[in-house]
């Protein structure tokens, strides 16, 4: 594979300019005015935490406490978050603030891991806490992530407030974020796109493997501040390690798991390995998975066969994943440069998929005596990032991320190649945090992107297009009498031209203002208005061909206008005390919202559906709390409850928009006992009788979930064994957000058995 011309230049731009500041900066960082901060780190019992991880992120370091349970950390003047996490004795979030010369002395004490605040590394250069942005966030991470990890990014997160997904099958599932989807919610590899057609049909997986993430980030309502205006919605950020951001204080460490499931017969293994040789910080990784169909309860009819009893299985659901990275940096004493190469391929049948042609009814007839049609997926991806720490100076940081992928998929009615789409796609961001300008401090920040889109075949509904994208973006934080507002601006220009010569061109401005008020060393209340625009994507203005994953014939409109979104939320954070937890609100007021309308005509024996515009309004809110019962040393126990509410609609006609999930409810109980850890949740979906004209209704159901792990240690290695039930009581469910959902019932019972090695 070679790389596009564009993409290839923009990585040897990049690549030059940070590699002459890791050649030049090394005397002047060690001529940086310097901090020292020293640390102590104490388990929940006050005992010394020893061999307890200690990262700066804001620097790139990365230590281990020693049999004291100290550390010792030598700095540029600024503001660091400093992150502490141990298997063994839980994690632990603090800033602190540096001037020249100081020596700051701490002592931190580890909490369970669901009493710690998780570190946002998608939001500013080095990371918030959630308490200190201005927009409701989430975090999956760790045991948490092994536990709720699945096949695709979409069903990872399903279970979080306010987060539902497209589920078109076990093998392609995306995000749907307060109602929104599609070309609404953006899809990002460690703060880049993620380089797939995803956002063009519910069909089309994701191109990450959630198992394989280090952690996976959620930014609910608008950040197209940060990322552009296909993040209107909002923004999942999969942050990885498969560029090392810092030195690791050991010959080699890192995972291998591996984990069955009973639903479809699935089995996977994984493995993720990093080290150092002197300055040089290197990373391997890999993942392989196998499934059958899956099983669905009581619908044995679904796929008769001679002498089958219930339950049934989904027939054409099974999926294959082979997916690795190598990568490798640089590590100096004020920043790294690093780079990576990742090839993701997978290959997964569409259940219930049907042409609709009149022509097609051979084909279809074939491509079901040869087992369905199926997706095949390839993607070979190059990654470059850096990050450099000045210290003194008008600039005193900068970040750079960049990623170009070349993708394929080919849809096959049995052995015969249907659609190709084909994608090389570049982005790449810099980022530079200025020195503070009396009480404010903020970053500014450049983004390009270009993508290359071809498909060809019966079902190539899009010309072959060429898209060019360009912003510029600032934000920046404002201290007043104890509140901090956060104020920025993004303007974004996006140029799409198609082979035939089509060519349309939009730009747009989005600007926001935060608040963020720490009401108590408890308590902390956000809100946060902004206007953002969403340029239409090349999809919604070029469209013109069937689209068998939507059932219907998509036509665009190449005079679309930007879409404009108002927006407000705000949220109560309570972090402290017996009550724990998040609760948020929002409002999105769309004008010229693009949305599919169907219409009564019929083309190639579909329906035709138009890409139109109209106003409409989103409201809701989200919910999670913890009530703790027990709090001592090595024994916790809390009950949870979570919901979350959208209600859409278009402002003219008063009516539903489609494809909203329903109401969402659900409690449980959380225990961590030494060692052990279980949870017990019942999880309520309402019924969806809401609906836009051309929707049907959606019955609810009840989840009952339930899981228990055990870590046990063997000098250096951390075991972890984990046994998770989904769906204990074998309910029939459908997803109201998902196309299929009158094929594709939700799986039924699974148990999944997982053990994972850390070293």
């Amino acid at each position: 594979m070679q790389l596009g011309v564009t993409g290839a230049r923009a990585l040897a731009a990049l690549a030059s300019v940070f590699l002459g500041i890791a050649i030049a900066a090394p005397d002047a960082a060690a001529q940086q005015p310097t901090a020292t901060i020293t640390g102590v780190v104490v388990t929940p019992s006050g005992a010394p935490a020893a061999d307890v991880a200690v990262r700066v992120p804001g620097l790139g370091r990365h230590y281990h406490t020693d049999e004291r349970g100290r550390f010792e950390i030598t700095a540029p003047p600024g503001s660091y978050a400093i992150e502490i996490s141990s298997i063994q004795f839980g994690r632990a979030t603090r800033r602190v603030q540096v001037e020249s010369g100081d020596e700051l002395e701490l002592t931190i004490e580890l909490e369970p891991a669901f009493h710690a605040e998780p570190l946002i590394a998608s939001v500013g250069p080095e990371g918030r806490t959630q308490t200190e942005l201005y927009q409701p966030t989430d975090v999956v991470a760790g045991r948490e992530l092994m536990e709720l990890g699945r096949n695709s990014l979409g069903e990872t997160l399903s279970e979080r407030p306010g987060i539902n997904s497209t589920y078109y099958g076990p093998g392609s599932s995306r995000p749907v974020i307060r109602g929104l989807q599609g070309d609404r919610v953006r899809t990002l590899q460690s703060g880049v796109s993620t380089g797939d057609v995803s956002a063009s049909g519910p069909d089309h997986a994701v191109a990450t493997e959630p198992l394989l993430a280090g952690q996976i980030e959620i930014l609910r309502g608008p950040s197209t501040l940060l990322y552009g205006s296909s993040a209107i919605g909002g923004a999942v950020n999969s942050i990885d390690p498969r560029i090392p951001r810092e030195r690791s204080p050991h010959a080699i460490s890192g995972f291998a798991q591996v984990q069955g499931a009973t639903v479809s017969d699935e089995l996977n293994g994984a493995a993720s390995l990093n080290g150092s040789f002197g300055a040089v910080g290197w990373h391997a990784s890999g993942l392989v998975r196998e499934t059958s169909d899956y099983s669905i309860p009581g619908f044995a009819e679904v796929n008769p066969e001679p002498g089958e009893e219930e339950p049934g299985t989904l027939e054409n659901s099974a999926l294959e994943t082979l997916t690795g990275s190598l990568g490798a940096s640089w590590v100096g004493s004020a920043g790294y440069i690093g780079a990576a190469f990742t090839g993701y391929g997978t290959k997964y049948g569409i259940p219930g998929h049907e042409h609709g042609h009149e022509e097609g009814e051979e084909e279809e007839e074939h491509a079901e005596e040869e087992g369905g049609v199926q997706l095949d997926l390839d993607q070979t991806r190059f990654d470059l990032e850096g990050r450099w720490n000045f210290g003194g100076g008008v600039i005193r940081q900068t970040k750079l991320r960049a990623g170009y992928a070349d993708y394929t998929h080919q849809e096959l009615e049995g052995t015969e190649v249907g659609t190709r789409f084909d994608t090389d796609e570049f982005e790449g961001r810099l980022e530079a945090t200025h020195a503070p300008l009396g009480s404010i401090t903020g970053t500014w920040g450049i983004q390009y992107g270009n993508r290359s889109l071809k498909a060809e075949g019966e079902e190539a509904f899009i010309p072959e297009t060429d898209t060019n994208a360009f912003a510029a973006f600032l934000y920046e934080e404002i201290p007043v009498n104890g509140l901090k507002f956060g104020v920025g601006a993004r303007w974004e220009t996006a140029d799409n031209q198609t082979v035939e010569g089509l060519e349309r061109t939009n730009s747009g401005l989005s600007g926001s203002l935060g608040i963020n008020w720490a009401a108590s060393e408890a308590v902390t209340l956000t809100a946060t208005g902004s206007r953002s625009t969403k340029l239409p994507s090349a999809e919604e203005l070029f469209s013109d061909g069937p689209h068998v994953a939507t059932r219907l014939y998509e036509i665009g409109d190449p005079d679309l206008e930007n879409e404009i979104g108002y927006s407000g939320d705000a949220a109560v954070i309570v972090t402290q005390g017996p009550v724990t937890g998040q609760v948020a609100g929002f409002v999105n007021s769309f004008d010229n919202f693009i949305f599919l309308m169907p219409t009564d005509s019929v083309e190639d024996g579909l329906t035709v559906a138009m890409f139109e515009q109209a106003d409409a309004l989103f409201y809701g809110f989200e919910l999670s709390l913890q009530v703790s019962l027990v709090h001592q040393p090595n024994n916790h126990l809390a009950l949870t409850g979570f919901s979350d509410y959208v209600w859409a609609e278009e402002r003219q006609a008063e009516g539903p928009l489609p494809y909203i999930p329903p109401l969402r409810w659900g409690a449980g109980a959380l225990w961590e006992y030494d060692r052990w850890r279980a949870t017990l949740d019942v999880r309520r979906t309402e019924e969806q009788d809401r609906v836009a004209e051309f929707e049907t209704p959606t019955p609810g159901y009840t989840f009952l979930n339930a899981s228990v792990s055990y870590a046990f240690f063997t000098g250096r290695l951390v075991h972890e064994i984990s046994l998770r039930g989904t769906n204990l009581t074998d309910q029939e469910a459908r997803n109201h957000v998902s196309l299929l959902k009158d094929i594709a019932p939700l799986p039924g019972r699974d148990i999944r058995l997982t053990y994972r090695l850390l070293f």
